[in-house]
């Protein structure tokens, strides 16, 4: 596991209230509760945050499970 996929995982830990060996890449929104629209957003401020770097609208709404978020997030963090 790298640095940010680490602090990525303490985000998504604290944010959804979810132990992190629980949390996996095909962790989707729409199948777990607690990652209803306010904890996306939540989430999404906290990577911001964290990683000094800014998701588009589109790239938000189509943050769909938590390898979706390692994807975009890789990719930003090498450009």
């Amino acid at each position: 596991m790298n640095d940010f996929e680490d602090k990525l995982l303490e985000i998504l830990s604290k944010v959804l209230l979810l132990d992190r060996d629980k949390i996996t890449d095909d962790l989707k929104r729409k199948d777990f509760e607690p990652w209803d629209s306010m904890a996306h957003l939540v989430i999404v401020s906290e990577i911001e945050n964290e990683f000094g770097m800014f998701f588009e609208d589109e790239e938000v709404v189509n943050l769909w499970t938590v390898g979706d978020i390692k994807r975009v997030l890789a990719i930003k963090l090498t450009s």
